[in-house]
């Protein structure tokens, strides 16, 4: 039997281990679009968006279903759900019809791992001049 595991907005993806993951996002190159996607990890990985055979898309709840029975078929103990849309700067974004300049929040991107002071290339830490 298939667990649901459901994930907060800002949670980290497991990385590792065979699961399933319901992905909800705004798409890449539309802020306004949502896209759903349905993963499985393995030793045959797999993603896909989910749409339905008209290529309509399907809503989350739909999307959770049609990959609880595919997790099932595959053997997969745990299925993870994340809805990257719903967090609370996310649902500010979308109200302002993608402007990330909406709200009074500063966007951070640091990754001080990565030598990333900010939101920037030109915040790289030792890159001996690189975009300067």
């Amino acid at each position: 039997m298939t667990d649901i595991v459901r994930l907060q907005p800002h949670d980290p993806l497991p990385g590792y281990g065979l699961h399933g993951i319901v992905l909800r996002r705004f798409g890449e190159d539309d802020p306004n679009a949502v896209i759903t996607e349905i993963a499985f990890s393995g030793p045959a990985p797999v993603s896909m968006p989910a749409v339905h055979r008209d290529g309509s898309p399907m809503g989350l709840d739909e999307a959770i279903r049609i990959a609880l029975v595919e997790s099932e078929k595959r053997g997969v103990a745990k299925l993870y759900v994340v809805d990257r849309t719903e967090g609370r700067r996310e649902q500010a974004v979308l109200r302002h019809h993608g402007d990330h300049s909406a709200g009074t929040d500063v966007l951070d991107d640091s990754d001080e791992e990565e030598g990333v002071a900010g939101s920037s290339l030109l915040d790289r830490k030792g890159d001996a001049g690189f975009l300067r």
